[in-house]
């Protein structure tokens, strides 16, 4: 039955903007006044009826207080906790490291001989490349650890003519003012923190499989290999199609677009100029099912990987089309439905192999390499990183830069910022 405009302005004495316990138990009072005046008049604070009252006022308040508050903790404008907000802010596409690293550019040098007849640098003398990791710890506090990124390579030069090379110094003479060694020196990238290991074995798969490392310093995820030496690689998310890879030549025969490249300062045949000069690295996208995430836990502050929900599995038959995917679509769950409908809108994704969110492992061992350190002990002043802990070439290492940005994580307010 419809209501009549004269029971729609029944007036009431419930107000319904009172939170605080003050308000509320004013509030009841007068209601109690109004509604009951013949059955309860004893309003003095030590009465039974005012026990209950003020025990009413007390549940109002709270719950005003924690449905004000669950409100104010979505808006990332006026949430207060880290973890509500890092949660708002991955949301949002941003993510928020526990901790970040120092970085500093390391100058690396070492002494050949000069030839006796030409007076030209013995290259051949130069030690061998040093690969990525190698450490340098502060001369003033051993427990401030630095980490090279890339490899140090002694044997590809500046430039391609004798003479024009900024890396080489000026030589030194003897006794007879002929040239008797040089001085090579090569700059590198290097961040603070100390390479670790862990590994974990799979059996079953599991889709979006999370792998927790149980630290809460880590900066960077090095590598994850499985079992059987494939590497997975590290995405922003796992929708992620392509992935670049770095490459560095060696001496050992590389094959490429050209032809087969021998060493970093051979790139194919070509009657370009420039093409004398050595190019150790070379970085190109590639796709791939096998990847991963980072995250940090909001809670724990411990660092998670999450694969995807990819099965690669095997035909009995053993046909060379033998592999096929499984894919199934997150949040897919209809009733009723055939499968046949559901997965349709996935046929092409099944035809040609390609994992929509990734694979998941299953049946292998992953070992992961990651980096712990950083915060803001770890920044270092000029000159303090010199003491060589892991290599025995013949080098010297100084930083002519101090080592910065360290720090020990967002505030509130920078996440917010940011």
């Amino acid at each position: 039955m419809a209501y009549t405009d004269k029971q729609k302005l029944i007036p009431t004495n419930v107000n319904y903007t009172s939170k605080d316990f003050s308000s509320i138990k004013s509030d009841l009072i007068e209601y109690t006044k109004s509604y009951f005046p013949d059955t309860y008049k004893d309003f003095n604070e030590t009465s039974p009826g005012m026990m209950l009252i003020e025990l009413s006022s007390y549940v109002g308040d709270v719950l005003s207080y924690y449905i004000d508050y669950n409100y104010k903790e979505n808006l990332l404008a006026t949430a207060t906790e880290k973890r509500n907000i890092r949660r708002l802010a991955e949301f949002l596409g941003y993510k928020v490291e526990n901790k970040t690293p120092s970085v500093v550019k390391l100058k690396v040098t070492t002494t050949i001989d000069a030839d006796s007849t030409t007076g030209e640098p013995k290259y051949g003398e130069a030690p061998n490349p040093i690969d990525s990791g190698l450490q340098v710890a502060s001369n003033i506090d051993s427990e401030i650890l630095f980490e090279t990124t890339s490899e140090i390579d002694f044997t590809a030069s500046g430039s391609g003519e004798t003479g024009q090379d900024p890396y080489v110094s000026a030589p030194t003479l003897d006794a007879n003012g002929e040239a008797s060694s040089y001085t090579l020196t090569r700059y590198v990238r290097a961040v603070s923190g100390k390479t670790k290991t862990k590994s974990f074995t799979i059996t079953s798969p599991t889709k979006f499989l999370e792998l927790d490392l149980g630290e809460d310093n880590i900066v960077e995820i090095l590598n994850c290999t499985d079992a059987s030496g494939q590497r997975w690689y590290e995405v922003d998310y796992l929708a992620q199609e392509k992935v670049l890879k770095e490459t560095h030549y060696s001496d050992s025969n590389e094959e490429t677009t050209s032809g087969v490249r021998t060493s970093a300062y051979d790139q194919g045949e070509s009657t370009d100029t420039v093409s004398s000069i050595p190019i150790p690295y070379v970085a190109e996208y590639i796709k791939t099912n096998k990847k991963f995430t980072k995250s940090v836990d909001p809670n724990t502050n411990t660092t998670k990987l999450q694969f995807g929900n990819g099965l690669y599995r095997y035909n009995v038959s053993g046909s060379s089309n033998s592999i096929f995917s499984v894919i199934e679509q997150q949040g897919i769950n209809v009733s009723g439905v055939p499968m046949a409908t559901i997965n349709a809108a996935v046929d092409s994704l099944v035809a040609n192999n390609s994992l929509n969110l990734g694979e998941t492992p299953a049946n292998t061992v992953l070992t992961i390499r990651y980096r712990v350190g950083g915060g803001a002990n770890s920044n270092a002043q000029v000159g303090e990183l010199t003491k060589v802990l892991n290599s025995t070439e013949a080098i010297n290492v100084t930083n002519e830069e101090p080592a910065s940005g360290g720090t020990d994580g967002q505030t509130v307010e920078e996440i917010k910022e940011n």
